[in-house]
């Protein structure tokens, strides 16, 4: 008994030994496991490789030379900007669009730099859509107006976005908790609903939407017009082109490594830490290109002070589902009346037949683009259940638009879920759209970080065109362009780098 007490005496002296020896450990193999992360030092780290992202390592490239290093946690670039081929393993095979798809007329900051980069674009005229709501179909708003929509202005689309933009009800806009209450106030319930159906963005009528966010984006948006251009080679032409020339002159760029925390670094050289699965990177400057979405997962003290700040809570995501599926036969010749048609009666919801000759020869329609959030659950469900499941429904769909058409098994289909599509100013905020593109330049005060990306735009809530303005901002506020592409200035007080004052002017939606 007495050597059974002594023993447990001994066990408990050597507790304290073995826990310090078990910390220890502990300790050696945490800081091993940082030494296995590649060390690597950056002027200008930025993080995400997008359209803005990407666009901003390629204008600084040649000014910085080696300086500039990107870190993706995809194995591509490109975020939205995303075309897929049908067949995955021949490099030769053409693409077709998940995300981005085309440019509109009056883009010029895309057709420049699809001028600048060489990129061919196939120019489609307009073409009647075909709209079907209220058990009524018909290939223009006015008819559609008519058929079932008796009480509706006559003044049509037209008219109504007007009175909203231009009437005298806009000056009070404040009153309203969201779009939706300042829509149905302004108009009256049959206007609003008649907006809402024949508008394939069937998101902007449903999401909880600042007001005067919307209102704001409307007068840009009703100049955006009207001839649409697909690039031969698809968007990703500017994404692949971007990188080929960035890497060229120096940029180092680093798939496949998602940023896991962002921090103030404690001594030596670059005073922001980033850390990835593989690395342990150092930057003097920042330039976060990551989604609000998506940078809610960033950990760290330098993330949390970005995310604590009220005008990124103020950032709405729109969920969006596309589908893109390639056909054994031109199914939909003599069945669509132009290369559109939508409907508010199924979740397919919104089909694009391309009509530019380098899409057109791959027979590949986007069955499914659905941005109204019960549809784009329903479909992210169906996906789990497996591509029969979502290709079942997608005909079901069709046919309920088509009911005429011979719809064949297609040869493939790809499903894309984007937890956020494009982003909008939630209901409430205090904030114009301008306000946060200027707080976007630089969201920490005294800090050399800058947030890029249409997130961070929502002026301009598109694929790419407000992207691209976003970066825009940032490379003529903070690094000395004079970039042209912005088209209003900027309200509000300007951003500060350190101590000397910086110029910002806006950048300058029409989502594809």
């Amino acid at each position: 008994m007495f050597k059974h007490y002594a023993s447990k005496r001994h066990a408990f002296k050597l507790f304290p030994t073995v826990t310090l020896l078990a910390f220890s450990l502990l300790s050696s193999l945490t800081a091993q496991a940082q030494d296995v992360k590649k060390q690597l030092v950056c002027d200008i780290a930025i993080l995400g490789g997008g359209a803005a992202g990407l666009h901003t390592a390629f204008r600084l490239a040649p000014q910085y030379a080696d300086k500039v290093c990107l870190f993706e946690r995809e194995n591509r670039l490109g975020g939205r900007i995303y075309d897929v081929a049908k067949n995955d393993h021949d490099p030769r095979s053409p693409v077709f669009g998940l995300g981005a798809l085309h440019i509109m007329e009056t883009q010029d900051v895309v057709f420049s730099l699809a001028n600048e980069l060489g990129i061919a674009y196939e120019p489609v005229p307009f073409n009647n859509d075909l709209i079907l709501a209220r058990g009524q179909r018909a290939t223009d708003a006015n008819t559609l107006r008519r058929l079932a929509y008796p009480l509706v202005d006559p003044g049509g689309e037209t008219v109504l976005y007007d009175k909203l933009r231009l009437g005298p009800e806009r000056a009070h806009v404040g009153r309203y908790p969201d779009f939706r209450s300042y829509a149905r106030a302004v108009l009256g319930g049959d206007n609003y609903a008649f907006l809402a159906d024949i508008f394939r963005f069937r998101g902007d009528f449903t999401y909880p939407l600042s007001a005067r966010g919307y209102l704001e984006f409307l007068d840009e948006e009703r100049n955006v017009c009207c001839t649409t251009s697909y690039p031969v080679g698809g968007m990703s032409e500017f994404i692949r082109r971007m990188e080929q020339k960035a890497v060229r002159a120096g940029v180092r760029i680093i798939k496949g490594q998602t940023v896991q925390q962002l921090n103030i670094a404690a001594g030596g050289y670059g005073r922001y830490q980033i850390i990835t699965p593989g690395y342990l990177a150092r930057a003097n400057r920042l330039v976060i290109a990551i989604d609000a979405e998506a940078f809610k997962a960033v950990g760290g003290t330098l993330a949390r002070r970005i995310q604590q700040q009220p005008q990124f809570q103020d950032l709405i995501g729109v969920k969006v589902v596309t589908i893109d599926q390639w056909w054994p036969s031109s199914w939909w010749q003599n069945v669509v009346p132009g290369k559109r048609a939508w409907s508010t009666e199924t979740c397919v919801n919104f089909i694009e037949i391309p009509a530019a000759r380098y899409a057109a020869r791959q027979q590949v329609t986007r069955s499914v683009y659905q941005d109204d959030l019960p549809c784009a659950n329903f479909w992210e469900i169906t996906a789990q259940r497996g591509t029969t499941a979502v290709e079942d429904e997608i005909k079901r769909g069709l046919q309920s638009i088509f009911p005429g058409a011979a719809i064949p098994k297609p040869l493939k289909t790809v499903v894309k879920v984007w937890p956020a599509g494009w982003y909008w100013l939630k209901a409430g905020s205090p904030y114009s759209n301008a306000d946060i593109a200027v707080w976007a330049i630089l969201p920490l005060p005294g800090e050399q970080v800058s947030l890029v990306g249409e997130a961070y735009n929502p002026q301009r809530s598109t694929w790419s065109d407000g992207a691209y303005k976003s970066s825009i901002n940032t490379l003529n506020a903070l690094y000395g362009f004079s970039l042209p592409g912005q088209t209003a200035s900027l309200q509000g007080p300007l951003p500060t780098f350190g101590k000397t004052p910086v110029q910002a002017t806006a950048p300058g939606r029409h989502r594809p």
